[in-house]
């Protein structure tokens, strides 16, 4: 996890910032630079040429954020080493049998929009049953389901546990914006 000290702050109108940021990570540093409009919306540079881009010509950056949190969240995590690979999203989600026995499992989708978990999640619990459920292969996903079917324990429900970023390669060809797209709200008893 990635800590950040604020090195300078620019206040180029009274609602509008521009930070310099130093993350720290064991031994290693990176500078990033945070410009702010009107606390409401972020994004971040990873160096000062795309700083100047986005001034002059108005080239965007990949990192844009309306929520601090999200920043913040994002600035923990990002990789010193990916250049401008964006992160993936990492879906967790269980299986709960009857008998409260549980089974864990994961798929990772590439994030080329640079969609925050929280936004993801928003949008995939609108999906699920009750919020909180799903039947995984009717979205393309991996049942968890460890031993053979039992009736008197077992049913199709998983349970959706969260978003998160993450530098593994991606596990589903689907871009996570495709899959949430994609996939349609479960049947309600």
């Amino acid at each position: 996890m990635n800590k950040f000290v604020p090195i300078s702050t620019e206040y180029l109108t009274p609602s509008r910032t521009l930070e310099t940021l130093n993350l720290v990570q064991f031994e290693e540093s990176k500078s990033v630079y945070l410009y702010n409009y009107e606390g409401t919306h972020f994004r971040v540079f990873e160096s000062l040429v795309d700083l100047i881009r986005f001034f002059e010509l108005g080239k965007e950056t990949l990192y844009s954020f309306d929520l601090e949190e999200d920043l913040d969240e994002f600035l923990e995590q990002l990789p010193f080493n990916a250049g401008k690979r964006a992160l993936n999203l990492k879906l967790n989600y269980m299986y709960r049998d009857g008998a409260n026995y549980k089974q864990f499992g994961w798929v990772i989708f590439a994030n080329p929009g640079f969609l925050c978990p929280r936004r993801a999640a928003e949008q995939f619990k609108e999906k699920l049953i009750y919020g909180e459920y799903f039947v995984p292969q009717d979205w393309g996903l991996a049942r968890l389901q460890k031993y053979a079917y039992d009736p008197e324990i077992d049913h199709e429900w998983h349970e959706f546990e969260n978003f998160e970023w993450t530098e593994e390669d991606a596990t589903d060809e689907r871009e996570i914006s495709r899959f949430l797209n994609e996939i349609e709200k479960g049947y309600e008893v």
